[in-house]
């Protein structure tokens, strides 16, 4: 019995990790010192909302969230801004995925002996991603990209914190070796 209690928690321990985690998944050109640039501007077009459909996740205040957690780590990763003469472009993509699955739910007859009525129920689920993307301005090749799932419909004062982690996460793949200081730094208290 004791053996049993064990495993039961290992696994579900397991199951609770693979649950509360979610993975992100990058590439990027190796044949680029991705050190040697140093300036960047975000891509504009990337500010205007695309899924009007889906306000509640995609907006013009969580893409300024977004936006502003990029131009963070892209200083962090000692890239300055300059509209004049940048050499990357930094932008982002917000994916909404739909999905709808269909559920039976099959009443028995005694008196028939078989399925006598079927009734479906119809659910919609969302799936939602993240994308940032990092591009060579002058030649407007993609030169690193990452994305992870993510839960956008979060009250205004958890999705500031919650997108920052997510930039955050994804920029932990950015192959830049040299890093900025911390914009925060810069603000006195």
């Amino acid at each position: 019995m004791r053996v049993y209690s064990i495993i039961s928690g290992l696994l579900f321990l397991l199951l609770f990790n693979c649950a509360a985690t979610s993975e992100v998944v990058y590439d990027y050109n190796l044949n680029i010192d991705f050190n040697q640039y140093d300036t960047y501007v975000l891509c504009i077009e990337d500010f205007t909302v695309l899924h009007l459909d889906n306000p509640e996740i995609d907006n013009e205040s969580t893409r300024q969230l977004i936006a502003d957690a990029v131009a963070t780590e892209m200083e962090n990763k000692a890239h300055r801004t300059n509209v004049f003469e940048p050499q990357l472009q930094a932008g982002f993509r917000i994916l909404i995925n739909e999905e709808k699955v269909q559920f039976k739910n099959c009443e028995h007859s005694k008196e028939l002996e078989y399925w006598e009525n079927c009734k479906l129920h119809e659910e919609t689920y969302e799936q939602e991603s993240l994308i940032v993307y990092v591009a060579d301005f002058q030649t407007s090749k993609v030169l690193w990209h990452a994305s992870i799932l993510c839960d956008l419909n979060k009250s205004k004062k958890k999705l500031k914190p919650y997108i920052d982690g997510l930039v955050k996460d994804l920029f932990a793949t950015y192959p830049k070796t040299q890093v900025g200081r911390n914009p925060d730094d810069k603000k006195e208290i």
